[in-house]
């Protein structure tokens, strides 16, 4: 895809392309995760601390906790303690995500995972101007999996509006969510992702879908209306 496009395309496409040719020619230098802390955090902390406060909370918090809903094209950011309830503290469109509802099968599907992950990685220097990895596959991706070396995996929740089989947020909001992450243990930094917002949508079937994908959705139905209640 990205030969297709040339270097105009690409650059227009993904506007993080600029700085990876430069990093790639040596124009530029790597960046850090506490370089890009350091130049995005007060603008993570002016959004975030804010909901910590009313909830509480220290700042920075202790757990994060993305819910990410295909349908509604839409992420939510939830902040917690080391223990006790999750509080909301943002919501950012999904600009751009490919595929339908149901889970990863394989590389080259261009479907967004569906289940219960960790965002494990932080990429100061992504083609998408900042990423998070998200842990795809899973234990229980790879126990259901027609043939595990072919699962694929680099799924990202990242910046710019392009992206087959991640999820997009645009620059501004993951410049935020990146540094909120960063400020968090890697176990303890959770993305949920469902095909729907359970919470609105009780009636909501997958018809067709195996045993295994059912009762994952019944678990993260249950799970988001007791511990992310929306009035």
């Amino acid at each position: 895809m990205f030969a297709a496009l040339g270097v105009g395309g690409l650059l227009w496409k993904f506007p993080g392309a600029a700085r990876l040719l430069a990093l790639r020619s040596g124009v530029a230098p790597q960046k850090t995760v506490e370089q890009v802390v350091a130049e995005y955090g007060a603008k993570a902390e002016a959004r975030f601390a804010p909901a910590c406060r009313e909830a509480g909370l220290p700042w920075p918090p202790t757990r994060v906790r993305v819910l990410a809903f295909k349908r509604e094209k839409k992420v939510e950011v939830w902040v917690a303690g080391k223990r006790g309830v999750f509080f909301r503290a943002a919501e950012y469109p999904v600009l751009a995500a490919s595929g339908v509802a149901g889970p990863k099968r394989r590389e080259g599907d261009k479907q967004v995972p569906e289940g219960f992950y960790l965002l494990d990685s932080l990429n100061p220097n992504s083609l998408f101007h900042l990423s998070a990895h998200v842990s795809y596959p899973n234990a229980e991706d790879v126990a259901h999996a027609a043939d595990v070396a072919k699962l694929g995996g680099d799924i990202m929740l990242h910046g710019g509006a392009a992206s087959v089989g991640c999820l997009a947020i645009g620059d501004e909001a993951i410049e935020e969510v990146f540094c909120l992450l960063a400020k968090v243990p890697e176990s303890r930094r959770e993305i949920w992702i469902a095909p729907v917002d359970f919470r609105r949508d009780a009636a909501w079937t997958a018809p067709g879908a195996e045993p295994w994908v059912k009762e994952m959705y019944a678990t993260m139905a249950a799970r988001m209306r007791n511990e992310h209640a929306v009035k």
